[in-house]
């Protein structure tokens, strides 16, 4: 990751899980990280920025530790060395992201001048970022931006699923809904005399009860002008 070695985050910027802008709301937990470095020097001097700046770090002295620390824990970052014992940074990287999931936590690597080609492995393998740890120590002042660039990534992974999710439920719910559309359809077995028709299992029924059945349709009885007069010829006296 090329990046301005001058530019600088801000003190305590973004430094818990959910906006403190507003004085009104509940102070959030801070953001908890896990680093995994061999040198206990290096690891000492990278907590003790991060911690100045209000995240929760924890240490693992190798791959083998830290992945262990994550069986057990949840951390919102993974920061990972390149060179360490039990698993290297590369190897972690791979366990970690061989899920492929998107919203997972995606390790951050840290890797020494000179060994670029480990970072784009990294990046391929699912790493969120790298950072080249430079003699100078500017890498410390670039990386609580990396950081907060690594969650905004997740958390607009963590919204795609969501709007994923949330659309195949609305279709499930359409589907089910159109299933419960009932239809009448092909060729229907009618009496030519009483009009009963002849259901699959062989029992005639009633028409409108056969309709029923089958669809939402509803019945209100009456009579035809027709019948009454068929049914009742002394109150419809045929017209000379």
């Amino acid at each position: 990751m090329e990046v301005d070695p001058n530019a600088r985050p801000e003190e305590g910027a973004s430094l818990t899980r959910a906006s403190s802008s507003d004085a009104s709301t509940q102070e959030t937990p801070a953001l908890r990280i896990l680093y995994m470095e061999d040198d206990p020097v290096t690891a000492r001097v990278v907590q003790a920025k991060l911690q100045k700046l209000g995240f929760e770090v924890s240490l693992a002295g190798d791959g083998g530790e830290g992945l262990a620390r994550l069986q057990e824990e949840e951390f919102d970052i993974i920061l990972v060395d390149k060179n360490m014992p039990v698993h290297d940074g590369l190897e972690v990287i791979r366990i970690i992201c061989s899920g492929g999931d998107e919203t997972a936590v995606a390790p951050i690597m840290l890797t020494a001048s000179g060994d670029e080609e480990a970072a784009v492995e990294a990046m391929k393998l699912g790493a969120a970022d790298y950072l080249v740890k430079d003699p100078q120590g500017q890498y410390l002042a670039l990386l609580p931006t990396v950081i907060e660039q690594a969650l905004a990534k997740r958390a607009m992974a963590e919204a795609k699923r969501f709007a994923e999710e949330e659309r195949e439920r609305l279709i499930v719910e359409l589907q089910e809904a159109l299933a419960q559309v009932k239809t009448l359809s092909g060729l229907l077995p009618i009496c030519m005399s009483c009009k009963k028709i002849r259901d699959d299992e062989g029992y005639w029924k009633q028409i409108e009860f056969y309709i029923q059945q089958r669809s939402e349709a509803k019945f209100s009885h009456g009579i035809c002008p027709d019948c009454k007069k068929e049914l009742y010829p002394e109150y419809f006296p045929e017209e000379g």
